[in-house]
């Protein structure tokens, strides 16, 4: 990625590098890209900042709870009757 590329970065392409920046897997060159574009694009720093702060409260929710979500044996069943359903569409 180049500065151009940079330039003409968006907000597609801005999320997928701020995804892949969480995972640790981000180039100079991409965080680079992403930081130009958040200068300019302040529906992105908002947007980020609040995933960023609803992925907190999901993280602190999950780990406070310890609870597994789970369907009963009928639920299931009709899941798997309606997905052949559309399967055979």
């Amino acid at each position: 990625m180049n500065l151009f590329e940079a330039l003409k970065m968006t907000c597609k392409d801005a999320s997928y590098l701020h995804e892949k920046k969480k995972a640790g897997k981000l180039s100079f060159t991409e965080m680079f890209g992403l930081k130009i574009h958040l200068l300019y694009c302040s529906l992105c720093r908002m947007f980020f900042k609040q995933l960023d702060e609803l992925e907190k409260h999901t993280h602190r929710f999950s780990q406070s709870e310890k609870t597994i979500a789970s369907l009963d044996a009928s639920s299931k069943e009709k899941m798997k009757q309606a997905f052949e359903q559309e399967l055979k569409k």
